[in-house]
């Protein structure tokens, strides 16, 4: 599946705005079964972009803008190529056998097993996972797939119950959030399960035969993968209560939402607010023919 995306966020401020330090990364990665054709950044008002992979991989454009500008307006072009890739045979592997090489996991995933910003280990989140543990002859990936269908059923989807800044705790509290809490909560389980899981940030495009689809301020999608015996990383929308494919974008991984922002930037004004609106556009195209080749491949601006 080919994938035009135009991504735009526009930062209106209530005074000038001066002396701006932005980063993004809206730049979809490069994978087995996922090749970024073509992307573009256009900025104004108009400023140099440089480029450099963060600790996880992920391609981050930074900018600047010491001049005054009553807005900022920051445009990401892509083409994508979705396609299928072989996936390896899973290994069944009971909890009681897996979490013997608990301490080699947790040496070599430590990212990804322990505590994060958005993923604090309270109280009310190992309670909640006591609800739900894994029997010690449980099957590591099918524990997976069970706890991404019972968070999905406990809670509800709504926006404005959270912010963008809320933990995994928020949604416990409310009973409800948007895909970036979901996400928060599914990770924060399987990480007590002493499953290895990261944060991803992307989109969720629109059937292949759908015509151009606008999103608005729904500007990104949050789901979760997981580190299973045999299947490696293996993505799942809580969101949805599915695993991830071919309509998933990949943009960005990280430990959870605060790596992996779209937009992140400071500054100075005499104003005291400003107003962000965000647009989204997926249009599906016809696939090309050629196969994916991923070797070819002080005041606080925050995007959900």
């Amino acid at each position: 599946m080919l994938l035009r995306i135009c991504h735009i966020t526009r930062f209106e401020y209530q005074a000038p705005a001066y002396d701006s330090h932005n980063e993004v990364r809206m730049r979809p990665l490069e994978s087995a079964d996922q090749r970024c054709v073509e992307f573009d950044l256009d900025l104004t008002p108009d400023a140099s972009t440089f480029e450099y992979d963060d600790y996880y991989g992920n391609r981050v454009y930074g900018f600047s803008l010491h001049d005054r500008h009553p807005e900022l307006v920051v445009a990401a072009k892509s083409l994508v190529e979705r396609g299928h890739a072989p996936h390896p045979a899973a290994i069944p592997t009971p909890f009681g056998e897996y979490l013997l090489e608990d301490h080699v996991r947790n040496r070599l995933e430590y990212d990804f097993l322990n505590a994060s910003r958005h993923v604090p280990f309270s109280d009310p989140l190992r309670k909640f996972f006591w609800l739900a543990k894994p029997d010690p002859s449980e099957d590591v990936a099918a524990y997976a797939n069970r706890i991404v269908a019972f968070i999905r059923d406990q809670f509800v989807y709504e926006p404005g119950m959270t912010k963008v800044h809320s933990t995994a705790d928020e949604i416990l509290s409310v009973g409800g959030g948007v895909c970036q809490d979901f996400a928060h909560l599914t990770i924060g389980v399987l990480r007590l399960a002493g499953i290895p899981t990261r944060y991803v940030s992307g989109y969720l495009a629109p059937a292949a035969n759908a015509a151009a689809s606008s999103i608005g301020a729904q500007a990104s999608h949050a789901w979760l993968e997981a580190q299973l015996p045999g299947l490696g990383w293996t993505g799942f929308d809580p969101t949805n209560g599915c695993m991830v494919d071919e309509r998933h974008i990949r943009v960005a991984i990280g430990r959870d939402y605060s790596d992996v922002p779209p937009m992140r930037g400071v500054y100075r004004s005499h104003g005291g607010m400003q107003l962000m609106s965000v647009d989204l556009k997926i249009e599906p195209l016809p696939d090309l023919t050629r196969p994916i080749d991923p070797s070819n491949s002080s005041n606080q601006q925050n995007q959900q």
